[in-house]
C-alpha cells in the first residue's frame, strides 16, 4: 500500500501548472487581462514540489529520531535519488542539445555543465528547452544536504517523541532563518548583481523546511498524545475547503503587481520577497490536506472528501506518476510544436498550443516512465530495499525565479 495516496495527485497538479505557465509565457498569453496573470503565477508549482520533497524525503529521518531507530542508509538513499532524477534527465538533455534548432550550434562546454546539473552555478549556460531544469540542480543540492540536516536534527531527544520533535523543529526554524538571510542579501545586492544566485539552494531552504516540518508533525501525530497545537494544525488540514479557499485567495493576490512583473522586467526587492512568501503560503495551505488531513493509507481517505476523490482518481494518479517526464520534456516539445505551427515566441496561439503540448508531454512522459524510469527504479529498489516507494517520485520545478 502506497503511503499518502493524495500526493501523486498533487504532483500531477504541480506538473501541469508548470507546463501551463510556460506555454502561457512563450505564447504571450500572460499579457491578457485577468487570466494572463493567473496563468503566469502558476510557476508556484516549484514550491509545491519543494515542499513535497522536504516532506517525503525527511519523514523517515524524523521517525527514526523519535523512535531511536536507524534512518535511511546514506548509500541507498544516494542511489535512489540518483536513479530517480539522472537517467531520464540525461535522456532529455541529450535529445535537446542534439536536436533543438534554437540552440544550435551547442558549445561543447554545455554538455558537461548540463549533464552534471552545474548550470545554475556557471553563468551563460541558460539554454532554450532546458531552462526549467534549474530546479533539478537545486533539488540535487538539497539531496546532498538533507542527510547532514537529518543528522543534526536527530542528535537530541532520540527516543523521546516530544523532545525530539522540539529539537527537530528548532533546527528547521534555523534553516528558515538562513533562507531569509540569504534572500535579503540577494535582493539587496549584497551577493552581487548576477541573477544566478536566485537559483541556489539557500534561498529555498525555507520551502523545503516547511515540508520537513509537516513531516515532523505528521510523525508525531501518528504516535498519539501530541501537543494541542499539533491537533489544531491537523484540524486546519482537515478543513479542506478552507485550506483550498485560502490558497486560491493568496494565488489571486500573487497575480497582482504586488508580487512583481510577470515578464523578464526587473523586479523590486520588496516584490521578490512578497512573491516568495506568498508562494510558500499558497503551497502550504494547498498541501496541508494531503500531508495531515487524511491518514497515510488509501483506505483511510474519506470517501466523502471531494478533494481526496479527485486526487485519488486513477487518471490523476497516473498523471502524477509520469509527472517527472512531463516536467522534463514539455519545454522542448513546446518549442518543436511552435516551430511546426510557424508561431514565433510571444506571438499568441495559447489555446492551440496548450492542448498539443499537454498531449505530447503525456505521450513522451509515458514512454519515459515505462521504458526508462520504472525499470531503473525497480533495479534501485532491488539494490536498496526498504525505502518508501512514495519518496522515489519526482519533484521538478519550472521557470527560474531569478527571471521574474
Amino acid at each position: 500500500m502506497r503511503p499518502f495516496p493524495l500526493l501523486d495527485g498533487y504532483r500531477a497538479i504541480a506538473a501541469f501548472m508548470v507546463l501551463t505557465t510556460h506555454v502561457a509565457f512563450n505564447t504571450g498569453e500572460i499579457r491578457t487581462p485577468v487570466l494572463g496573470p493567473l496563468l503566469g503565477r502558476m510557476d508556484f508549482g516549484v514550491t509545491l514540489f519543494f515542499l513535497l520533497s522536504g516532506f517525503l524525503l525527511y519523514r523517515p529521518w524524523a521517525r527514526a529520531a523519535m523512535t531511536a531507530t536507524s534512518g535511511p542508509g546514506v548509500g541507498g538513499y544516494a542511489l535512489r535519488r540518483a536513479t530517480r532524477i539522472l537517467p531520464a534527465y540525461w535522456a532529455m538533455v541529450i535529445f535537446t542539445l542534439l536536436l533543438l534548432p534554437e540552440i544550435q550550434p551547442v558549445r561543447w562546454q554545455a554538455w558537461p555543465v548540463h549533464l552534471g546539473l552545474l548550470h545554475i552555478y556557471v553563468p551563460g549556460f541558460t539554454l532554450e528547452g532546458l531552462t526549467q531544469t534549474w530546479s533539478l540542480a537545486t533539488e540535487l543540492a538539497f539531496y546532498i544536504l538533507l542527510p547532514v540536516i537529518a543528522w543534526i536534527a536527530g542528535r537530541r531527544g532520540r527516543g523521546n517523541p516530544d523532545a525530539s520533535t522540539r529539537f527537530q523543529l528548532t533546527v528547521l526554524a534555523v534553516a528558515v532563518l538562513i533562507a531569509w538571510a540569504f534572500t535579503v542579501m540577494r535582493v539587496t545586492g549584497a551577493l552581487g548583481l548576477s541573477t544566478i544566485t536566485g537559483y541556489w539552494l539557500p534561498g529555498f531552504l525555507d520551502w523545503f523546511a516547511i515540508g520537513m516540518a509537516a513531516a515532523v508533525i505528521q510523525v508525531r501525530l501518528s504516535k498519539g498524545g501530541a501537543p494541542t497545537w499539533m491537533l489544531s494544525v491537523r484540524q486546519i488540514a482537515q478543513a479542506t475547503g478552507w485550506c483550498l479557499l485560502i490558497a486560491a485567495g493568496l494565488a489571486v493576490i500573487a497575480a497582482t503587481p504586488i508580487a512583481g512583473p510577470l515578464t523578464f522586467d526587473p523586479a523590486e526587492p520588496n516584490s521578490l520577497v512578497i512573491k516568495h512568501v506568498l508562494y510558500g503560503l499558497i503551497a502550504t495551505f494547498l498541501l496541508l490536506p494531503g500531508f495531515l488531513g487524511v491518514g497515510d493509507r488509501r483506505d483511510e481517505v474519506s470517501p466523502h472528501s471531494w478533494w481526496a476523490a479527485i486526487l485519488a482518481n486513477p487518471i490523476v494518479v497516473y498523471l502524477g506518476t509520469i509527472s517527472y517526464g512531463v516536467f522534463l520534456w514539455h519545454l522542448v516539445l513546446l518549442r518543436f510544436i511552435q516551430n511546426a505551427l510557424g508561431l514565433q515566441v510571444f506571438s499568441g496561439g495559447f489555446w492551440i498550443v496548450w492542448p498539443l503540448v499537454v498531449l505530447a508531454s503525456i505521450a513522451v512522459a509515458s514512454a519515459s516512465w515505462f521504458i526508462l524510469e520504472r525499470p531503473v527504479l525497480a533495479w534501485a529498489h532491488r539494490r536498496t530495499p526498504g525505502e518508501s516507494a512514495q519518496a522515489t517520485q519526482p519533484l521538478p520545478g519550472q521557470r527560474s525565479p531569478a527571471a521574474q
